[in-house]
């Protein structure tokens, strides 16, 4: 009857712990959510230094076809160099799966938003897909790598006068 009792407490404390982990976990993917909401809210008020601020300091963006902006002050440069190319309307990130393993998560999903060229006013419906690294650091959600990139083709280069 002892042994029976022991084995039910320690089932119960492992019953326990694991709810707790997933109660954390479930905390850790709305400070997630926070953190992608408000890239989405940066990126279409085309706030460059809002967005860097949502990096580690050592973070890394690696747009489509561009290089790898690292570190915080080259993700706000590389923000502002594309706000003078194109405005983005009406995007939306959607999550596909957000996986939580210590102070590590990895957010994959995908994208829908409307692209203005600066230059021309002509508007390009995009989507696409992201992988993106956070890192938690003083108790906050850090991304520490970002890749994202469309499903659309590159348009055709323009043809030879």
């Amino acid at each position: 009857m002892r042994r029976l009792c022991v084995i039910l407490v320690v089932t119960g404390l492992a019953t326990v712990g694991v709810a707790a982990q997933q109660k954390a976990a479930g905390g850790d993917e709305a400070a997630i959510a926070k953190v992608r909401a408000a890239y989405n809210s940066a990126i279409q008020a085309q706030d460059a230094a809002a967005v860097a601020k949502l990096y580690a300091e050592d973070g890394t963006e690696m747009p489509p076809n561009a290089p790898a902006a690292k570190g915080r002050a080259a993700i706000e440069k590389y923000h502002k160099d594309l706000a003078q190319q194109i405005m983005i309307h009406g995007s939306s990130i959607a999550p596909t799966d957000t996986r939580v393993s210590g102070s590590l998560a990895c957010d994959i999903g995908t994208y829908k938003q409307q692209v203005m060229s600066m230059k021309t006013g002509a508007i390009a419906d995009d989507h696409g897909k992201y992988v993106v690294i956070l890192r938690k650091e003083g108790g906050n959600w850090l991304i520490a790598n970002a890749i994202y990139n469309s499903d659309l083709p590159l348009p055709a280069p323009p043809a030879k006068k």
